[in-house]
């Protein structure tokens, strides 16, 4: 496989995953409706909403989801070269595969699903830091 041909197909997939974090903004900005319960698509946090309440924990859900959104874009953005220098590229999709997990641990329930979109993004995050850590 050729190289550029490679780098289009990982960026797709950069981009792609980056999309999909918009669901996990979508309940803290109260556009999808749920109890707050561990059974409903919800910013519900396990861990923070009890402790700094639920408007707070509703403003941390976008920003982790808003971060790894915008990494991982900026991550196919600079693995294509396009207006962002080509080597930010795994420094941004690596940032963003961590904030994307941290984000999965605090508000797992922020996207709806179990599968593709939970155990999709866990793999695509696992994944990402694995190729770029581990192999290199």
């Amino acid at each position: 496989m050729s190289g550029p041909l490679l780098r289009g197909i990982i960026a797709f997939a950069f981009a792609f995953h980056g999309v999909g974090h918009a669901m996990g903004i979508m309940p803290a900005l109260g556009l999808v409706k749920g109890d707050g319960s561990s059974q409903n698509w919800s910013s519900h946090s396990w861990l923070l909403t009890g402790l700094l309440g639920d408007t707070v924990s509703r403003v941390l859900c976008v920003l982790l989801y808003g971060a790894a959104l915008i990494g991982f874009l900026g991550a196919a953005l600079a693995l294509l070269g396009w207006g962002i220098p080509h080597e930010w590229w795994r420094t941004l999709a690596v940032v963003s595969a961590i904030i994307s997990l941290l984000a999965l641990a605090l508000f797992w329930n922020a996207l709806m699903m179990l599968f593709p979109h939970k155990v999709g993004a866990l793999a695509v995050n696992i994944a990402t830091l694995v190729c770029l850590l581990v192999l290199h």
